[in-house]
């Protein structure tokens, strides 16, 4: 198998591990928005912070990463134009999710368990859940997904 193919093997591996992430996330976020349990709240959202650290950020760098290797790699180039938004469109979710959807992820299970501790919901956790932003720009994420295979399995001009 040449560099080519396991390189293009790597990136479709760790292209689905972020795609594990950011759909499995909106499951976990529909199911903790329906607990009526507190401690079932705060699991969710500890657990949606877990899929960010250990399948979204991942793969979505070393996916990006191997992706940018095999347009050098490859007779594709950034003259067509299928590369160029796919290019753009990845860094723009790569910016979303480093820059917002992971801190806020983060902070949001950290008030999760600093509001276990307490015994219940602080109001820097009820503050951070109700916020319905984090939400909208993880399913913009998910379509930008869905975007970014119909741009590379197709490659419209």
């Amino acid at each position: 198998m040449g560099s080519y193919n396991l390189s293009l093997f790597f990136h479709v591996l760790f292209a689905l591990w972020l795609t594990a992430g950011v759909f499995g996330s909106t499951i976990v976020r529909a199911q903790t928005r329906k607990a009526k349990d507190f401690a079932a709240k705060a699991f969710g959202y500890r657990l949606a912070w877990r899929s960010m650290a250990v399948f979204t950020i991942p793969g979505a760098l070393l996916a990006g990463l191997l992706g940018l290797y095999l347009v050098g790699a490859h007779p594709w180039s950034f003259a067509f134009a299928w590369v160029k938004v796919s290019t753009i469109l990845y860094f723009a979710m790569l910016a979303l999710t480093l820059g917002y959807l992971a801190p806020i992820s983060k902070r949001t299970a950290r008030a999760a368990e600093e509001s276990l501790a307490a015994g219940g919901p602080t109001p820097e956790f009820t503050r951070l859940i109700a916020n319905k932003l984090p939400g909208i720009f993880a399913d913009v994420n998910a379509l930008g997904i869905v975007v970014l295979v119909f741009l590379m399995v197709l490659k419209p001009v």
